[in-house]
């Protein structure tokens, strides 16, 4: 059986890496095609539009792991079927369970791999990519953070600024307002933090000796002030918050931008956020999400083999084809979820409870692969 495991290992390892450099290398391209106007309107050097690529390329490896191993599954369960390999394996009383087992033992060890990488090396990349990003608009005389305006975020936080001035690596912020409609643990509460000072750096509001209230419009006698020496929030931005006109297209956007949090980072904000009694659907979803596409690997694991068995006589790519196709399919289930999950206009609740949204989809696809191995086998 060791035999057979190295074998199956074997037949998965050029996939996979092929497949991890092809789809890294069309979403790298396509950036590059998406922004090459806006590089040559703002005479953008090559060598910063290289180091962009460079560092926002590990947020693609990790965001597309669960592709690569497809690909892999699916190329190597339809050459074994397409030479019959299978056939005699199971004419040798191997039940299918035991010949896809190092699959699912590798969609494991790849999913575990792939969170580590997204907590290691994705945050500091993706903070290289923006610090990037912002030393190119300090060389833009146009682009300079407009002061005394107030801006909507994530549909249910308004910001407030009266003077901005970028420094190296961060925007100093004075005359800070935070409302936010986000939904208390004890009711329909709103929250509004002011600070006379503050920073703002990679999606991370930091506020000094701010006043921190809670209340209720409907019942105006549920005023809660705290005094807090340091408070911090993590809001995503539209850059046209501090740019005038710069602002990249980049694919993923919305999970790139809380990519800089580790999984640890976001348990610590949720705990502050607790024990401010604040209960926030939007941090909350990317705190389960965090594990949940990285587990996705496994998902495709189980899924892709029993598909590329069953077609996999068809032709040489068809079960693998059917595989990519299934990718596609749970790629925009995941992003539905992840819209159903967020708040709605206002800061209404969710449809979708955000633990529900993170792991339904891969609750979903993995019981249809353990169903299509069943009546496989």
């Amino acid at each position: 059986m060791r035999t057979l495991t190295r074998y199956m290992l074997r037949e998965m390892v050029v996939p996979f890496l092929i497949g991890q450099a092809a789809i890294v290398l069309m979403l790298t391209g396509s950036v590059l095609y998406n922004n090459a106007n806006l590089f040559v309107q703002f005479e953008v050097p090559a060598a910063s539009v290289a180091r962009l690529a460079l560092f926002f390329i590990p947020f693609l490896i990790h965001m597309t792991m669960p592709v690569a191993m497809a690909v892999a599954a699916s190329l190597a369960v339809s050459r074994l079927s397409r030479d019959s390999e299978i056939t005699v394996m199971r004419a040798a009383g191997v039940s299918l369970m035991r010949i896809f087992l190092p699959i699912f033992l590798t969609g494991l060890v790849v999913s575990a791999g792939d969170f580590l990488f997204g907590e290691w090396v994705v945050p500091a990349t993706v903070q290289r990519f923006i610090t990037v990003e912002e030393q190119l608009t300090e060389n833009f005389k146009n682009l300079t953070p407009p002061a005394g305006q107030t801006v909507a975020l994530d549909g249910h936080t308004v910001v407030g600024v009266r003077t901005m001035l970028r420094r190296r690596g961060y925007i100093e912020l004075h005359g800070i307002s935070i409302n936010s409609s986000q939904q208390l643990l004890s009711g329909s509460t709103r929250l509004l933090s002011m600070a006379r000072d503050g920073t703002y750096r990679s999606g991370v509001w930091t506020l000094f000796n701010a006043e921190v209230i809670s209340y209720d419009p409907l019942h105006p006698d549920t005023v809660n002030m705290v005094h807090m020496n340091k408070v911090s929030y993590h809001i995503a931005v539209d850059p046209q918050f501090f740019q005038n006109g710069f602002q990249l297209q980049m694919p993923m956007g919305q999970m790139a931008g809380s990519a800089t949090i580790t999984y640890r980072k976001l348990g610590e904000m949720l705990k502050q956020d607790r024990r401010l009694r604040i209960y926030d659907p939007s941090r909350l979803l990317d705190y389960y999400f965090k594990l949940s596409v990285p587990f996705s690997c496994l998902v495709m694991a189980l899924c892709c083999p029993p598909l590329a068995l069953k077609y996999g006589r068809g032709g040489g790519f068809m079960g693998t084809l059917l595989s990519i196709m299934l990718v596609f399919v749970y790629w925009n289930t995941l992003l539905l979820s992840r819209i159903l999950g967020s708040p709605g206009a206002g800061g209404a609740a969710p449809l979708l409870p955000p633990i529900a949204a993170a792991w339904s989809q891969n609750v979903l696809f993995s019981l249809a692969g353990l169903w299509m191995l069943h009546k496989s086998e």
